[in-house]
């Protein structure tokens, strides 16, 4: 059966219209996890990280996502995400409205637990939305800056208009906070990483503060699970820490790279020089490389996506990368964002360049530190979908693309300081179907 919600979403639930036990309830927040659109791919395509191979067999599908062809993309270019959010947040909904009232038919799942899953992947969706297709958080105008449609409740009839970036945050910060009065898991395992645990729910709101600029925040709840939040130390191993199969892994609900990424995209030099690429002996002095990205003859290729494994929504290093700008944007607090960010590096860098590394950064200033955490950034959470968001909510500098087209004309594409184009426009499609996106 097919329930047509507003005029521009549509979602055809599996199973009941209305469920009444807890199995039905989580088989259909199953199915909203299992449809979140796999779309950060391409906003790697987007930024500054990775550029397609003019001979690779997705050439067509992504030049135009590589060059901000926002306006008039070929047909084969892939679509960023908007009916597949919200279809996602009817799902969220319907658990939400009615899932208090379910029958208890099995013992290995609660009505609260699924309640706080429901509370969280709203919350995540409306995020993901807001740093898609509304400007990024400035607190001056950020209560008039437009932003995208709320979605709190099942009821075709209502009018899906745009609010404010600020009124969005709002509804995200009271969603984690409900989500916080029922959430019973303290950390999911194995196959069902993909699912919102208390540690997961610490991870989101640590990564909301610190878009929303509140450092305080920020930091103290990602100091708040350092501790759980082991390393992989890839000076003695060849671990992969952006599988779910990780010791770093908190959440896994997003296959954020494929083999596209890895095979057909090359990585731009503004990416692959920001790392060492010195070797002692067979090993690079930053053990990533070789691991994050592979040589190619020549050329460097992300080295991440392609099997099953490797999910990543949130892990380890991206907490200890939080905690460590967030406490420098804070008076009195380098010392600690210089502990965090070393921490890092020590399991990431062989000993001599970790040595030169922390007598740099011993010796920075706020200024300085800011900046160098921004480039560990770029380096530890390359190809995993951070690169574009990362670029928006800070500086949005210039980003200058060289490339050659199919009859070999040297080409650039370039993304000014401040563009409009670090935000992206309704979908077409969206706008046809809603003409309130356009108030």
């Amino acid at each position: 059966m097919s329930f047509h919600w507003g005029n521009y979403v549509d979602v055809d639930p599996v199973g009941k219209v209305i469920p009444d036990e807890v199995s039905e309830y989580r088989a259909l927040l199953t199915t909203a996890y299992s449809t979140y659109p796999q779309y950060r791919r391409y906003l790697m395509v987007r930024s500054d990280e990775v550029f397609p191979d003019l001979y690779g067999l997705s050439y067509d599908n992504y030049i135009d996502l590589a060059t901000l062809n926002d306006e008039n993309p070929d047909p084969l270019t892939e679509t960023y995400p908007w009916t597949a959010m919200y279809n996602m947040i009817f799902y969220a909904n319907t658990v939400i409205e009615g899932v208090m009232e379910a029958r208890a038919d099995v013992t290995t799942d609660s009505r609260e637990q699924l309640l706080a899953e429901a509370y969280c992947l709203r919350a995540f969706v409306h995020f993901d939305l807001i740093n898609l297709y509304a400007k990024w958080y400035d607190p001056a105008t950020a209560a008039t800056d437009k932003a995208v449609p709320l979605s709190l409740k099942i009821d075709i009839g209502q009018s899906f208009i745009p609010t404010t970036v600020e009124k969005v945050y709002e509804q995200v910060f009271a969603d984690l906070q409900e989500a916080e009065k029922y959430m019973q898991v303290e950390q999911q395992t194995g196959a069902y990483l993909y699912r919102f645990s208390k540690k997961a729910l610490k991870a989101f709101q640590a990564r909301v503060y610190l878009y929303h600029q509140d450092w305080k925040q920020a930091q103290e709840t990602a100091e708040s699970l350092l501790a759980a939040c082991p390393l992989e130390d890839l000076t003695t191993t060849e671990a992969q820490p952006w599988t779910y199969t990780s010791k770093e892994a908190i959440l896994a609900l997003e296959t954020v790279s494929s083999t596209v990424m890895k095979e057909d995209m090359y990585v731009l030099d503004n990416i692959s020089g920001k790392f060492n690429q010195i070797k002692e002996g067979d090993k690079y002095v930053d053990a990533r490389l070789g691991n994050y990205l592979v040589d190619k003859y020549g050329t460097w290729y992300c080295n991440k996506g392609g099997n099953k494994n490797e999910k990543v929504t949130f892990r380890s290093a991206e907490l200890w990368l939080i905690a460590a700008e967030a406490a420098a944007h804070r008076e009195g607090q380098l010392p600690a964002a210089k502990e965090y960010l070393l921490t890092l590096l020590q399991k990431r860098l062989a000993e001599s360049y970790y040595n030169e590394r922390k007598a740099e950064i011993e010796t920075m200033n706020q200024e300085q530190l800011l900046a160098d955490i921004m480039e560990e950034r770029a380096r530890e959470l390359v190809c995993e979908g951070h690169r574009w968001f990362d670029l928006r909510r800070t500086t949005r500098p210039e980003v200058i693309k060289n490339y050659m087209d199919a009859d070999w004309n040297s080409l650039t594409v370039t993304i000014r300081q401040d563009d409009p184009k670090y935000i992206i426009p309704y979908p077409k499609e969206a706008i046809q179907n809603n003409p309130e996106l356009n108030n």
